[in-house]
């Protein structure tokens, strides 16, 4: 039938009529009709006709078809033009793909077809409601990879989907400022979607200015969020938002007459003010009137609108943190790099805005060449970078722990990768690092016009920094000038009663170029009620929070990595080795002896990669820590499946009388498609049937799944590999080195009271050399006395003798080396 459909038809409908087999038939026809040459079919056509082209496509309420041909279709879809014919779809506009039960992946595979640039369609308006997309980390995943300066979709409709149970709708919400940047309506209604979502929504909304229909209908958002919408929604109406259709029937809970009357108030005055300005400029002398048979929708008058959201980007600020973990010589021997405190500077930069409360966006990501370019190609206004400084070179990530040394002819070139004339990529830059003069003025050569950074032969102190950093950005971000926010962080290092040598440490900072205007505000905010609007969106979804970064945590989740354990430090080179075993392998455990660290390193490690999801491969982290057993089942097996069902399921907790076989089935069903890293610690403490069920376990993980790691700690191997097929990679844990043994007995020490006493006495018993390693060669008596005392670099013996140590032994430790 349909290759026999004359060319006047262009809207096709297939509504719960095509079996699996018919569908496939479908999308086969489909594929060959763009080759007919018969010119009264639907996939006639030279190139350059538009003649009897498909310009919409419904194939819906269909959910016994197989996702896999609907990727056949979404491939048919996505094929180029053959030598001298257009594409059977180069004309759709409308794709309608409702009622499937489509899920995450294929979602996510139709919606990258729909934003990837493409000759082979132009797709404005898609429909993926009722696909039971859930969760969708595919989705999100799909939204925060793409990246555009030309968006195009208009309508996109994600009703019924369940997104309550993920972050995905935030995703969305976020990508109203870039990807998303285009739509005209949007459709999230009955999703169980929760007050935090509005709240973003509230903050995102003034960073689009062409979002007219938006629905929202059937959800659970409280009445503050209501309200701080409507606050919001009020002030948005009076610049340059267009929104005039907000559906918020059937929430629970319902509005109160309050709230509906001046939802409708506003939504009544924006309609107005917006009809005012189509014909305000499409009569205005000298510009050129709409097509005057335009019959299309209010939507498309917001092609007369300025380019969008320079202001938006203007306050848009990217943080991004370098922390490598060690780096290599021409031997590949590995170094350490001790790691910096990025979750005190994330502390500051939060505080700063959040006392400012004005509308800015902030972003945290890990400070990786990719991630410098996503930053660059998104038209972030200000990049602030925090790492280890060198004289030459600017130290990034490399993706897997280790160091990449990036040269300012590099930088440069990288910055300046597909500028556009005349603009600079970034207004602002913030290089905090010592010996960053020469970062710093590569971002000058490369056009920025304003760059604070710290001069190229000093040693900036930390109190230093943090003085001058939460002086000058909360100056910047009241709208100060460049150089009075400068000066404002100035005085305040001079001023500072942490700040010894105040004058010297002062002269440290410099404004490049030396010779520029920075009489200038880069940041131009408005006032909001409550920063931040907008929650962040680097760093995603850490779980390691300080006060800082809480509100970045993932919202549907009630469960959280375990914290650091204190003054943990010294093993960088252990971390770096282990990661890039979880990163390859499938199965790692950390054996050692207890009391040697083994659990506080996995729990680094999370943090780490969870940092890194940017880059990292993994989408979630579970860390299991009980091994009591409950109702006489395997504690480990039972605690993984409560932290799944905690991020997935809002019903509540699981019923506690399932049997293991359920259990394993649950977590089995939620991890089988995703990326995901599993830890178990101190797995020696199994024994019996526990040990068994839990071996048994691991072979079903491992052997049922594609993506999903294992790390564990224990005393010994498992022995897996007649179970899983899968190699059992260890690591074996030992000992701190001699300085990083003396530097957390300092950290802990109750005899010292401050930070520089502290490292007073780590200079004074383990002082730094220039040659790297030289001072864990030497071997000397005092060394070993010294490391006797504080328990032979055994982390638990170490923190004993801290705690225990009297003062006549402490004086006698520091006699040592006097």
């Amino acid at each position: 039938l349909v290759r026999t459909l004359p060319s006047s038809i262009s809207h096709l409908t297939f509504d719960d009529v095509l079996s699996n087999t018919a569908a496939l038939a479908l999308v086969h026809n489909l594929q060959s009709m763009a080759g007919d040459d018969d010119d009264e079919t639907v996939g006639s056509g030279t190139a350059g006709s538009t003649k009897g082209f498909v310009c919409a496509l419904a194939l819906i309420n269909s959910p016994y078809i197989k996702a896999s041909t609907f990727t056949s279709l979404i491939e048919t879809i996505q094929t180029p033009p053959r030598d001298g014919l257009a594409s059977l779809f180069e004309s759709l506009r409308t794709l309608d793909l409702s009622g499937n039960n489509l899920g995450d992946d294929a979602s996510a595979r139709v919606l990258e077809m729909v934003l990837l640039p493409s000759s082979s369609h132009s797709i404005e308006c898609l429909d993926l409601s009722r696909n039971g997309i859930k969760g969708g980390h595919s989705v999100k995943r799909a939204l925060e990879e793409y990246q555009s300066s030309k968006p195009k979709l208009k309508v996109l409709n994600m009703s019924s989907n369940g997104l309550g149970a993920g972050d995905v709708a935030s995703a969305i919400v976020y990508s109203l400022a870039d990807v998303l940047s285009d739509l005209t309506s949007l459709d999230l209604s009955s999703n169980s979607l929760t007050g935090e979502v509005l709240d973003r929504l509230g903050g995102a909304l003034p960073f689009n200015s062409r979002l007219e229909n938006l629905n929202v209908s059937n959800n659970q958002f409280q009445e503050s969020s209501v309200e701080s919408l409507i606050s919001m929604l009020d002030r948005a109406v009076k610049s340059s938002s267009r929104l005039s259709f907000l559906h918020l029937n059937g929430n629970y809970p319902a509005l109160t007459p309050k709230q509906e009357m001046m939802l409708s108030y506003i939504m009544i005055e924006n309609r107005k003010r917006c009809i005012s300005t189509h014909f305000e400029d499409r009569f205005r002398p000298g510009k050129a009137s709409l097509d005057e048979s335009s019959t299309g929708p209010l939507s498309t008058l917001s092609e007369i609108t300025i380019p969008k959201f320079d202001r938006g980007r203007r306050n848009m600020i990217t943080v991004l943190f370098s922390a490598p973990l060690v780096w290599k010589d021409d031997r590949n021997n590995y170094y350490p790099i001790e790691m910096l405190d990025v979750e005190l500077e994330k502390s500051l930069l939060w505080q700063c805005f959040t006392e400012a409360s004005r509308n800015i966006v902030l972003s945290y990501d890990n400070a990786t060449t990719d991630r410098l370019q996503a930053a660059r190609t998104k038209g972030c206004g200000c990049l602030h970078y925090s790492g280890h400084g060198h004289p030459t070179y600017l130290t990034f990530e490399d993706g897997t722990g280790g160091i990449h040394w990036l040269e300012v002819d590099q930088l440069k070139d990288l910055i300046l990768a597909g500028s556009e004339s005349g603009r600079p990529p970034f207004n602002f830059v913030f290089v905090s690092a010592c010996h960053s003069f020469l970062a710093g003025q590569t971002f000058v050569d490369a056009g920025v016009p304003h760059v604070v950074c710290c001069q190229q032969e000093a040693q900036l102190m930390d109190n230093a920094a943090l003085s001058f950093t939460r002086a000058f950005y909360l100056a910047l971000a009241f709208g100060r000038t460049v150089k009075e926010s400068f000066d404002i962080g100035k005085q305040a290092v001079l001023n500072s009663p942490t700040v010894p040598n105040a004058n010297v440490e002062m002269q440290k900072f410099l404004l490049l170029p030396e010779d520029g205007n920075h009489d200038v505000a880069v940041l131009d905010a408005e006032p909001v009620p409550e920063w931040p609007l907008l929650h962040p969106n680097g760093m995603k979804t850490s779980r390691r929070r300080s006060s800082a970064s809480s509100s970045d945590e993932t919202e549907t989740s009630d469960y959280k990595l375990p914290s650091l354990a204190q003054g943990f430090s010294g093993r960088e080179t252990d971390m770096y080795l282990v990661l890039n075993l979880v990163l390859s392998r499938r199965l790692v455990n950390i054996t050692g002896p207890s009391g040697m660290g083994r659990s506080s390193l996995a729990i680094a490690l999370c943090h780490y990669i969870d940092e890194r999801k940017s880059t990292m491969m993994f989408e979630q982290i579970y860390f299991v820590r009980s091994t009591a057993k409950r109702k006489g089942r395997s504690s480990p097996i039972f605690s993984l499946c409560e932290q799944i069902e905690s991020m997935t399921n809002k019903k509540g907790p699981i019923s506690t009388n399932l049997d293991l076989d359920e259990t394993v089935e649950i977590i089995l069903r939620a991890l089988r498609k995703t990326k995901t890293l599993l830890v178990f610690e101190r797995i020696e403490l199994l024994d019996g049937a526990d040990a068994q069920d839990f071996k048994f376990f691991l072979g079903q993980i491992l052997a049922e799944t594609k993506g999903v790691h294992v790390l564990i700690s224990s005393d010994k191997s498992l022995g897996l590999l007649q179970l899983t097929g899968v190699g059992e990679d260890m690591y074996e844990l030992g000992p701190l080195n001699f300085r990083s043994t003396v530097k957390l007995f300092t950290f802990c020490c109750p005899h010292l009271q401050s930070s520089r006493e502290r490292k007073e006495l780590l200079d004074l018993l383990a002082p730094e050399t220039d040659i790297p390693g030289d001072a864990e060669s030497r071997s000397d008596e005092v060394n070993e006395k010294v490391k006797s005392m504080l328990g032979d670099g055994i982390p638990a013996r170490i923190l004993s003798a801290a705690y225990q140590m009297p003062v006549e032994e402490f004086n006698e430790l520091k006699s040592l080396r006097l």
